[in-house]
Parts: structure tokens; sequence; C-alpha cells
């Protein structure tokens, strides 16, 4: 039988809970009729509302099914459909990392409640095989999918195809500014600003850049960069904007070492890196360097990776809400199924998180030359 998972119970949950346990136990047999909704309503003191949509739910997991005018029972006749029947939903992630799992975990969660099976596609940070693995939704049993793309462009073409073929899916993270379709993303053009904002206010004004390659989550990142500067009137000096052009192959923190090594020689006094990866790459460099983070160099994440707060010093970075990342969009991909046709753009709120790889500039920094730069090093 299955069982409801979930993470803060709502109002209904405990009669939720309560009818679930009584079909497992057997208490309540298939074609028993359940109470009325009025008399559920004034059992469990909630309102007939509350009452409809759990049992709404409960139906949705094939314990339960309605007839109109006549009330709920026990089981669809003959017996509770199982999940392989209700379906699979594809999650197509880039890799399994920290941020994939928890989305992944916001994904499963819904899925789980409402009777569906998950099926993992890890692309491994490869464009060749998530552009096999994006294929592979047109020819198999899937009836929708979440897509984490890689970096950049690559795939563009068979999620356009997707979209002719009218499968439905949802896009996490990123989006493509020519194709119109359902996402669910962090704000990212905000939670660059923030980052630079944080830097500027801590007196900082030599503010590098690394960009990971090309794609709507790190354009936006870079928006909010250049607008933190301008409200601060601060020139955009484009020395100091380093942009990764060689995702394959390279991990992004070993590509945020080299595109540091190059930052550094323009002796940036903070580097705002656009994900958590490429920060741990900026750590590295400025230790063959010899610069000291943050008294020499003061540096902001992005994601807030679980080994973030473990970095020596820990990093302060944007955190991305990743378990509701995973939850909003697999809600949007099940009512797509269920027929919505409405399009639906999520944009959530990131959130700022202070650790200690920044620190106040020092009035005489840039005068001072804090730090001296050996060309055996860089």
């Amino acid at each position: 039988m299955p069982k409801l998972k979930r993470g803060a119970a709502p109002v209904y949950g405990p009669m939720q809970e309560e009818i679930s346990r009584r079909i497992r136990d057997g208490e309540l047999k298939e074609e028993n009729a359940l109470p009325s909704e009025n008399d559920l309503a004034a059992q469990f003191k909630i309102s007939r509302g509350s009452v409809r949509t759990a049992l709404t739910e409960l139906a949705q997991t094939g314990m339960v099914y309605t007839l109109p005018g006549k009330g709920w029972y026990v089981k669809k006749p003959g017996r509770i459909a199982s999940a392989s029947e209700r379906g699979r939903i594809a999650f197509i992630a880039p890799g399994l990392e920290d941020s994939d799992f928890q989305i992944y975990q916001g994904v499963e969660d819904v899925l789980n409640k409402r009777g569906y099976i998950l099926s993992i596609f890890n692309s491994q940070r490869d464009a060749v095989q998530e552009n096999k693995n994006i294929r592979l939704l047109l020819e198999g049993k899937e009836k929708g999918a979440i897509i984490f793309p890689n970096w950049g462009r690559a795939n563009a073409e068979i999620v356009f195809e997707l979209k002719r073929a009218n499968y439905p899916f949802v896009l996490i993270d990123r989006y493509y500014r020519d194709l119109d379709t359902n996402y669910v993303i962090t704000d990212n053009k905000a939670g660059g600003f923030m980052a630079t904002e944080h830097l500027i206010k801590l007196g900082h004004r030599r503010i590098g850049i690394i960009l990971g390659v090309s794609c709507t989550a790190m354009d936006d990142r870079m928006e909010g960069y250049r607008e933190a500067l301008a409200k601060h009137g601060i020139a955009c000096d484009l020395s100091l904007i380093i942009r990764m052009d060689h995702s394959d192959g390279v991990e992004p923190s070993e590509g945020g070492c080299q595109e540091a090594r190059k930052l550094l020689k323009e002796r940036p006094t903070a580097i705002f890196a656009t994900n958590d990866f490429l920060a741990q790459g900026c750590y590295r460099a400025a230790k063959e360097a010899g610069i000291a983070i943050p008294n020499d160099l003061s540096i902001v994440g992005f994601d807030n990776q679980r080994f973030s707060e473990y970095l020596l010093p820990p990093l302060t970075t944007i955190a991305q809400p990743f378990y509701q990342i995973g939850q909003r969009a697999v809600e949007i991909l099940l009512n797509k199924i269920d027929g919505n046709k409405e399009t639906q753009h999520v944009v959530l709120a990131p959130e700022f998180v202070a650790r200690e790889s920044t620190i106040q500039l020092a009035s005489n920094y840039v005068e001072a030359g804090r730090y001296e730069l050996s060309s055996d090093s860089i």
C-alpha cells in the first residue's frame, strides 16, 4: 500500500494519515464507503474544502475513488493502481552534486505523494551524454521530465524538439530566452547584485568576476554584478571579467583555478565567483600565489553547496532554494501532464549567507599594495 511522504504537515494531515492507516490495516476494505465530507470535517475540526483536498490526494495515490453524488470509497474497483501504471517522471541532471541531490529530493517527495516513479538520467557534465538522455525521452515511457541543462546551449535544438513534439517538461536553473517554456529558477540577477553590493559595502572597488560558460543563469548573475557597480558609481573594468570557455572535460573547480590565476594578475581586492565550485578554484589559486583569504582577497560564491561552509575560511555565498525548485518544477509538470496548457515562469528568491571569506577593505589597501604576485605562481 502506498505511504504518504511529506514535509510540513498541512491542516488535513491527521485526517489523511488516519484514513491511510485504516486502509493499510484492513479496517477499511475495498468498496467500503468513507464517512461523508461533512462528517469528516466535523470529526477532524477542519473545513470541508480541506477534507476534499485530502481525499483528492489520496485518490491520486490510488487508495480511494469518488462516485459523483454518492461519496468516497476505498480503492478503485478491482485493485489499487501500481506506481508503474501511474507513470514515470524523468529527472535529467548535469551531475550528482549536492545541489542536484537537493533538487532531486524536492522532486521525489512530491512524486512519492502522487504515486509516480522517478527515473534519473545523469549527464555527467557532458553535452553529448545530455543529448542522448534528452532524446531517450522521446523514445521512452516517461510521461514528462524535469531538465536541469548543462552550461551553454549545446543541446538547445533537442529541447526545441521536445517543445515541438508537445512533450511535457520543465526546465530548472536556466532557460532559453528564445523558447517559451515552463521553468523554475532562482532570481540570478538579484543574487549577482546581492553578492557584488556586499563587496562594495565592504569598501572594495576592484571587484573581479569569474563566470561559467555562457547560459541564462551566468548571464543574469553578470547583469546583477554590472547593476551593483553602476548603482555605486563604479566603472565596469573589462579586465576584471573572466569567463570560462572550455567546459568540456574541465571540472568547475579546476576551471575556477585557471580563471583565477588570470584574474589575479589584474590585482582585484575581491572576486565574485558565480558558483561555489569556481570559488573553490579561486581558493586554490590564491593559495598558490601566497594570497590570504580574506585579509588580502575577499571572495563571494553562489549556490551554497554543502562544502562551502567547510572551506578554510568558510565561504560567503548566495544560497539557492534547491529543494523548493524541485518541488515547484514537478508540481508544474504534473499539472501539465493533467492537461494544464498555461506556461509558467517561476522565479524564487536567493538568500545571502555571510561567512568568513570577506572582510572590510583597509582604507590604504590599494596604495599600500597588500600582496605581491610571483611570476612562478601565476
